[in-house]
């Protein structure tokens, strides 16, 4: 029910829902979104001009990445990426919320990596943070809604480099460097503040930005067309990503497989399922049933047995679904179909050397620390 509940807000937000029931939802919106634009504004004023102060980790460099709109942009494969880049040279630190896990809810944030891969259940804490650890095994991961005292963590473990996975609202903690991920598709989230479109806050606030990452670029003349766009907000270098597949794996024994010319039940746990699903169809895979719940939530056990015995009826050979979803899943569950989860890793199709001199720019300034 809350699914379709949210469905139907999103499908108001983009009007694809028409009629006098929406054009009243719509109505409703916008007087909410009203008081939460003038509160960011105010925010943003005070933490601009010092009337709210923000906190210096004593760490040397600190580094955000985060995005402008609700939802998701591709931050989490973006800190990724970012973390991979330093994480030989150096000692890096991830600050993750843990959004809507157990970790989340504590006064203390929690260590789910020392820097020897994840110490707790994704369950516990959380589906991004328990992906990040897993795939940075030398990074130590906190999880927790205090950002301050998760850095305070993170330099008495010796952190050289911190990383805050959608860390742009979180002005409390400071930054030495701000990295804004945006959907090209949808850079401006319908150019309307939450709840009446998807902005966090407004465009104005990329004159914060040191980066831009422009994620799934499909065309050069949409990356060129956007990034001229975004200049008018900001002078930071602009580069271009889009996911990219590494593989398909089986759940149960990590074995490569393929599902190409394959039908497939598709299920996920994601932002923007619709971009998953055309990536599975990509692939030469017929798509015969799909389910989508919110972004971070658990498929219940009763959940996937049934949408695994209707995708069977229907000759489904595999259920697929993200590596996000692949750490939620209960290790006893026993289904009529296998599952197989699509690795996928942010690729950098434009701006080469700005990101390259990004990189070493970031480097310098660590080295120049030690």
């Amino acid at each position: 029910m809350k699914t379709q509940f949210q469905n139907y807000i999103v499908g108001v937000i983009k009007g694809k829902k028409r009629g006098m029931v929406p054009s009243c939802v719509k109505a409703l919106l916008y007087i909410i979104s009203i008081p939460y634009r003038l509160g960011m504004t105010l925010r943003n004023f005070a933490f601009d001009y010092g009337w709210i102060r923000s906190y210096s980790p004593p760490v040397p460099v600190v580094i955000s990445i985060g995005n402008i709109v609700v939802g998701g942009t591709g931050k989490t494969p973006a800190t990724l990426m970012i973390a991979k880049e330093f994480c030989d040279e150096f000692s890096i630190a991830i600050l993750s919320r843990g959004y809507r896990s157990q970790a989340e809810k504590l006064a203390m944030p929690v260590v789910l990596s020392a820097g020897d891969g994840p110490l707790q259940s994704a369950a516990f804490c959380g589906d991004e943070p328990y992906l990040l650890a897993q795939n940075i095994p030398k990074a130590h991961v906190i999880v927790g809604a205090s950002r301050h005292k998760g850095a305070d963590m993170a330099a008495k473990a010796g952190a050289q480099l911190i990383l805050l996975d959608d860390g742009m609202q979180h002005r409390h903690l400071a930054r030495d460097k701000e990295i804004v991920v945006m959907d090209i598709s949808d850079p401006f989230g319908q150019g309307r503040f939450f709840p009446f479109g998807f902005l966090r806050e407004g465009a104005s606030s990329l004159k914060r930005a040191d980066l831009i990452i422009l994620n799934h670029v499909k065309c050069d003349k949409r990356f060129q067309d956007v990034k001229g766009e975004l200049s008018r907000y900001s002078k930071a270098p602009i580069i271009g990503t889009k996911m990219a597949v590494i593989g398909i794996r089986d759940v149960a024994t990590e074995r490569e497989v393929s599902i190409h010319g394959q039908k497939v039940g598709i299920f996920s746990a994601i932002a923007n399922p619709e971009y998953f699903q055309h990536t599975v169809t990509e692939m030469g895979a017929e798509m015969i049933a799909s389910i989508a719940a919110p972004d971070h939530k658990r498929f219940k056990k009763g959940q996937l047995e049934i949408f695994a015995a209707h995708c069977k009826d229907k000759g489904a050979q595999f259920l697929v679904c993200t590596e996000k979803d692949k750490v939620k899943i209960d290790k006893d569950l026993k289904l009529p179909l296998p599952i197989v989860w699509v690795k996928m890793r942010l690729q950098l199709v434009q701006g080469n050397t700005e990101w390259s001199g990004f990189i070493a720019h970031i480097k310098d300034l660590l080295k120049s620390t030690l």
